[in-house]
């Protein structure tokens, strides 16, 4: 276990192994506030002696070496478990934070890429706003030295990150849910399942959404004081077509709805008057036409509900 401090002048390891022997042998030197406090030395593993300056966040390669980034002296380094040498350093552009190997943060780490994050980038990049990008590396380390490939900006401070191989992942992605697998119990698969179901004071809305329309678009004897559930399933069969959903005051935030999918929201309304609905995620050139209205009544209204798409109710 690596834990440095920006302002150690050493990186400083320590033993998982000693950690445990130390505790079941009860070999505190103290407490705070009631947690006891293990011996420095009993569960030292060893120390990477004056390697740079700031050391921050350390990953490693799976062949025996770990890379520690150095904030203050904006660097890189690279050093060998068990005997504690600084094997490389390369610069970082500025006041590197974290870097990420893939898999560096786990048991089967993947050392070929290394990338370091950095949170200072004054002077690299034109100040085109109240903010400038920030910028990253991306080095080869599968040799003995450290090479530079990728010199890039990113957005904001990057901070912490995971990284892996991609082909761990891609055989698992998801690209949309097939509808038919749908088993969502408000779930409508097609515009002819839509409905609005009263429940007492719960009103339940199963809806579709589709480019570039929500059905039922246009809704009416919701009442205030109503608990009012839209259960919305995104009618798209293609890759990377979601659809959002919000209403203004709604419980939960806004939905993201991907192909296949249905996710539902809760809505309270409190006051009489027609409340529109839209879709939140640009998914056509008609996304602006993808809105609907809802009309609320005063809590002793004997409104019926009913509900149509793109027509006025009769």
């Amino acid at each position: 276990i690596v834990g440095s401090g920006k302002l150690s002048a050493n990186v400083t390891v320590h033993s998982f192994t000693k950690m445990i022997d130390a505790i079941e042998n009860k070999k505190f030197s103290g407490d705070a506030y009631g947690i006891p406090i293990l011996n420095f030395e009993d569960v030292l593993a060893g120390a990477v002696e004056q390697p740079g300056l700031g050391p921050l966040h350390t990953e490693f390669d799976g062949r025996g070496n770990a890379y520690t980034t150095f904030f203050i002296s904006s660097e890189v380094v690279k050093w060998k478990l068990g005997t504690w040498e600084v094997l490389d350093r390369q610069p970082a552009y500025y006041s590197v934070g974290h870097l990420t190997i893939p898999g560096g943060n786990s048991r089967k780490p993947d050392g070929k890429y290394m990338f370091a994050m950095n949170k200072i980038t004054k002077d690299r990049y034109l100040p085109t706003g109240p903010e400038l990008e920030h910028s990253a590396q991306l080095y080869d380390i599968s040799g003995d030295k450290m090479e530079l490939l990728l010199d890039f900006p990113t957005h904001g401070e990057p901070h912490y990150a995971a990284a892996m191989k991609a082909d761990i992942i891609k055989a698992r992605s998801k690209k949309i849910y097939n509808l038919e697998e749908n088993k969502h119990p408000y779930a409508a698969k097609t515009d002819d399942e839509v409905k609005v179901v009263r429940k007492g004071n719960e009103v339940h809305i199963s809806m579709t959404t589709i480019r570039s329309h929500f059905s039922p678009d246009n809704i009416e004897g919701i009442r205030v004081g109503d608990k009012v559930f839209f259960h919305i399933t995104n009618l798209e069969q293609d890759f990377d077509v979601p659809h959002g959903f919000a209403i203004i005051g709604q419980n939960t935030s806004e939905l993201l709805i991907m192909p296949g999918q249905t996710k539902s929201s809760v809505w309270e309304p409190k006051q009489v008057g027609v409340w529109p609905f839209y879709c939140t995620d640009f998914c056509s050139a008609l996304h602006q036409e993808m809105q609907g209205y809802v009309r609320v009544s005063a809590a002793d209204a004997n409104t019926p509900l009913k509900w149509s798409l793109g027509e006025d109710i009769e």
